[in-house]
C-alpha cells in the first residue's frame, strides 16, 4: 500500500479529477476505476 503525503495533489488521466491530500492515510486514490497518479 501507498501513503498519501500530505500536500500531494493527484490527478485522474480520464475524467481531469484532482485531488489535494489534506489528511495522511493509507492506500490507493482511485477514479474511474483506474489509480490516481501524483501531480
Amino acid at each position: 500500500m501507498v501513503k498519501g503525503k500530505m500536500g500531494k495533489t493527484y490527478h485522474c488521466d480520464i475524467c481531469g479529477q484532482e485531488c489535494k491530500v489534506t489528511k495522511e492515510g493509507v492506500g490507493i486514490l482511485v477514479c474511474c476505476n483506474k489509480p490516481m497518479r501524483e501531480l
